[in-house]
């Protein structure tokens, strides 16, 4: 059975190259570029008297003015607008005193720089707010708290510029707020007898607060006043802050065109003038027009030599036809078209008919469908591993991608053929079939199997999937070390068939901070010339933001309903490692044999972590493990053991890479238990 099974494996990697193509390798051309010209750079435009800076950061920051010169010629208008970007260079470095002038030698020019002292910013002074507190002024103003200026008043030069565009911010925070005639005048600002420190006193009149008042509704408004005001999106008892209205009226009119009145009109009427403070009234008047339907579909592919079938992006789409538009379905659909990565660009635009319909157009321009790719990295468990990917997303041209994969680690080899369908038959299900091979060896044992799964799964609401799956399997174990008495079946044919269900409000699935997910799974299998036994798990995470920390809490469990003896060691439940109780190695905490463990048929696992930031996409992490592990051949290992410990967090695109550190809080002194362990891994943790 051994020979066979690897035989199968080797004829897995042997045809999977055959059936996909490697992607194509393409080669960039270098290029050179000459010096040419640099003399003229240079002589066209001379500099004396620059200090603080050096001559080729002058060149650099007015390359453009010097290059119109160099192309150009000399003339005292170019001369004279190089002299003025010089000049306002300088300034926006804090020579608030800086003078630039220019001499026309022949054909070239000369600036002459006086520098004079470097100002900074040494004391800003707020008079007259009442609504903004200091600090916050500081924030708009300067970035930066008072105490931060007194300590560091280098890192804030005085510039007219910056003074000008705090007080920009300064009024934007003020409208935001309602106060519509602020105010704010920086015209105050004395310079030190040596010019090197400047003191800015901004004046602030507030002014009167306008709020928004009544919000009143005329014309065929279909939907109850409670639902026109939610879908204003903006709060109607707060500040009346400039552009609110027409802001109002672009939601209201985007909620009726999300609801199929595809050419509505709302119009708004509201004038704080008419009022000299207090509330503003605030109207709407609605045409919905006419109920617009999904109606034809129209496909363009773009691609000089196109694979995908002419009928494959009306397809996509053809579920929605007939329905009243509903632009979050049609969003969804076209971001379900996009994930596939069949395009490098995907246009859509609706065309309203004279029968109240909408027009699909589509535009494609396809992306490579073959890949390869590669895959290295290092693990606790795993140690070193290193794969191969070989992948075609639209195989035969019906959009339906294959590939084979197979991953070496120090454990062993596997490899997996799989085949996915997002539209199977046209319908809503997902058909997933996956023909593996692997030869591993674990703790105590080793084991070589081939096996075929096939799910279908149906996403029944936008965070709800729901599955049905079945699997059949040639196993063969062979221990290196447990007791072959508490293997169970070592040579068996497996039989699975189960439900699986997944709730997922996480932000992202990748690298979530806030959300949870639930997943459970049921199934009943039959091993030959075994024991049949079911097997059911669940796991509930969720994620809490606390700022720019996150608490995570996590639990998961599951339970055999058979005999330990009579279930395959492979198909038990094991405990400890990097993504359970890490104050355990992997599969280290339960019952073992010999030293090594043994597995069991119900297992539970708790974390509380808490990550924080260090620096960049470094964080920082504590946390806190419990679990079990329970088999009847050793009871007393059975009972809830902790790990409390600290880690490593570096973010990537496709998840956390990890490093734990979980200590033991009561070792086991019989069986020799470690005080911790060392976990490195990648993903979440739960």
């Amino acid at each position: 059975m051994n020979l066979r099974i690897r035989t199968l494996a080797v004829l897995i990697l042997a045809c999977a190259p055959a059936v996909l193509c490697a992607q194509e390798i393409g080669f960039w051309p270098f290029s050179s570029k000459s010096n040419a010209g640099n003399e003229a750079f240079t002589g066209k435009v001379q500099f004396t008297g620059e200090q603080a800076v050096t001559e080729q950061q002058l060149r650099a920051a007015e390359a453009e003015a010097i290059g119109d010169i160099v192309t150009n010629g000399v003339t005292p208008a170019r001369a004279d607008d190089l002299a003025y970007y010089v000049g306002t260079y300088y300034r926006k470095l804090g020579y608030a005193q800086a003078s630039v002038t220019y001499e026309i030698q022949d054909d070239s020019i000369l600036i002459k720089i006086s520098e004079g002292p470097k100002a900074v910013l040494h004391h800003l002074v707020f008079f007259g707010n009442r609504v903004v507190d200091n600090k916050t002024l500081y924030d708009y103003m300067i970035g930066a708290t008072p105490e931060r200026l007194a300590r560091q008043p280098a890192k804030f030069p005085y510039t007219t510029a910056e003074i000008s565009a705090g007080v920009d911010r300064v009024r934007g925070l003020y409208l935001s707020k309602g106060y519509l005639n602020v105010a704010v005048d920086a015209s105050g600002v004395q310079l030190s007898t040596d010019g090197t420190q400047a003191d800015v006193t901004i004046r602030i009149t507030e002014g009167a607060l306008f709020t928004v008042g009544d919000v009143t509704f005329t014309g065929e408004t279909l939907y109850p006043r409670d639902k026109l005001i939610t879908a204003l999106g903006e709060p109607v008892n707060g500040p009346f802050a400039p552009g609110i209205g027409e802001t109002m009226q672009r939601n209201l009119q985007s909620f009726y065109k999300a609801h199929g009145y595809y050419q509505a009109e709302v119009t708004v009427s509201a004038d704080p003038t008419l009022v000299p403070s207090g509330a503003v009234p605030l109207h709407f008047d609605v045409v919905p027009k006419a109920l617009f339907r999904f109606g034809g579909i129209t496909a363009k592919n773009e691609t000089a030599r196109p694979r995908l079938r002419p009928d494959f992006l009306p397809r996509r789409f053809a579920a929605l036809r007939g329905q009243v538009y509903d632009s979050k379905k049609l969003d969804d659909t076209y971001r379900e078209i996009l994930k596939t990565g069949l395009f490098d660009n995907l246009r859509m635009s609706l065309q309203p008919t004279a029968n109240n319909e909408l027009t699909m157009d589509l535009t494609a321009t396809e992306a490579k469908a073959k890949e390869l790719g590669f895959t290295a990295g290092v693990g606790s468990y795993e140690g070193l591993t290193g794969g191969i990917r070989l992948a075609d997303r639209d195989l035969f041209g019906n959009g339906r991608p294959l590939t084979f994969s197979a991953d070496y680690s120090e454990r062993g080899l596997r490899a997996e053929l799989l085949y996915t369908d997002p539209w199977f038959l046209d319908s809503p299900y997902s058909l997933r079939v996956r023909l593996y091979s692997e030869d591993r060896m674990e703790i105590g044992y080793s084991k070589n199997d081939v096996g075929l799964r096939v799910d279908f799964t149906r996403k029944v609401l936008p965070h709800l999937e729901l599955g049905i799956f079945g699997e059949a399997g040639v196993f063969h174990v062979t221990s290196t070390g447990i007791d072959e008495d508490f293997l169970g079946p070592t040579d068996y044919t497996r039989l699975t068939a189960g439900l699986t269900q997944n709730s997922d409000f996480r932000n992202d699935p990748l690298n979530p901070n806030r959300g949870f997910v639930f997943n459970s799974s049921f199934e009943a299998t039959e091993v030959q010339s075994g024991e049949a036994f079911t097997r059911s798990m669940g796991r509930f995470s969720y994620y809490l933001p606390l700022g720019r920390t996150m608490l995570a809490f996590g639990a998961r469990g599951g339970y055999i309903s058979g005999d330990v003896d009579d279930v395959p060691i492979d198909s038990r439940f094991f405990n400890g490692g990097e993504n359970t109780v890490r104050s355990f190695e992997e599969r280290e905490l339960g019952p073992k044999s010999h030293g090594f463990p043994m597995g069991g048929i119900a297992y539970t696992v708790f974390n509380v972590e808490y990550t924080f930031p260090i620096a960049g996409a470094l964080d920082g992490a504590t946390f806190l493990d419990a679990g079990s592990l329970e088999n009847k051949n050793d009871p007393e290992a059975s009972k809830m053991r902790y790990g409390i410990g600290v880690g490593l967090r570096y973010k990537l695109p496709t998840g956390p890479v990890r490093l734990d550190f979980g200590l033991n809080p009561d070792p086991n002194r019989q069986t020799d238990e470690r005080l911790g362990a060392v976990n490195f891994s990648f993903g979440f943790a739960f």
